[in-house]
């Protein structure tokens, strides 16, 4: 596979923990192959939290370099977590949590960790993608169309920048502010789409802060993680 992640045992352990709780316990062929049972519906969203605010205009980005990126964003909004690792794919979820602000680095939470097994179950690492979000401001709340709005800007610069082979896009906010459309999760899950502005292929699935509340869907999102190694892989 172009960019593999060199796992040490502690991380293949890890991935394996996520290959089981995924139901993935016995090997039937080459291929990868989900048994899948009614994952039932989705808990409704917490209320949200007073917002933050954030400028709202939006900023044009004319940058040569993700480091230039990473400096501009860190003028216009000091507390903003830009990115972290590097490589041919990336994976963007909907904003840093206040726990990935203590850590200094997006996806540095329990999400964070089980991300870290997500993508080494298909051989990657954060060595060989690289991690963002639609707001790169931290906050424990849903982020809003100001805020989207607001950081548009910035993550259509990094992507075109960082150039990657496919997207795996976590969560309904994601998904939507990537592909522009207004669909549930279920329904663009699992199936690849285009980024609403880039061309850049787009795999939704479920976000780790999810998984951990429904550990049920952990299938589901094993077969999407299946779908786009393929890709990666063809």
């Amino acid at each position: 596979m172009t960019g593999a992640h060199t796992a040490s045992r502690h991380e293949i352990a890890a991935a394996l923990g996520w290959l089981v709780d995924a139901g993935v316990d016995t090997v039937v062929g080459d291929a990868p192959f989900a048994w899948l049972a009614d994952a039932g519906p989705i808990a409704p969203a917490a209320a949200p939290m007073a917002p933050i605010v954030v400028r709202s205009e939006a900023v044009a980005i004319n940058v040569d370099s993700l480091a230039a990126l990473a400096a501009a964003m860190a003028e216009a909004y000091p507390a903003a977590l830009f990115a972290d690792g590097a490589g041919d794919i990336m994976v963007i979820g909907e904003r840093p949590t206040m726990a990935d602000a203590a850590a200094g680095r997006v996806f540095g939470d329990a999400a964070g960790a089980l991300l870290d097994k997500m993508l080494l179950s298909i051989g990657r690492g954060r060595d060989t993608a690289m991690l963002a979000n639609i707001v790169a401001l931290p906050g424990d709340r849903a982020a809003t169309a100001a805020e989207v709005a607001a950081f548009a800007p910035f993550l259509r610069r990094q992507i075109q920048l960082a150039r990657p082979r496919a997207i795996l896009a976590l969560g309904q906010a994601a998904a939507s502010a990537l592909t522009g459309s207004t669909a549930g999760i279920n329904r663009l899950r699992g199936r690849w789409h285009e980024m609403a502005d880039g061309g850049v292929a787009v795999m939704p699935t479920f976000a780790p802060s999810h998984l951990l509340l429904h550990p049920g869907h952990k299938a589901l999102a094993w077969a999407d993680l299946c779908v786009f190694r393929a890709r990666l892989d063809g």
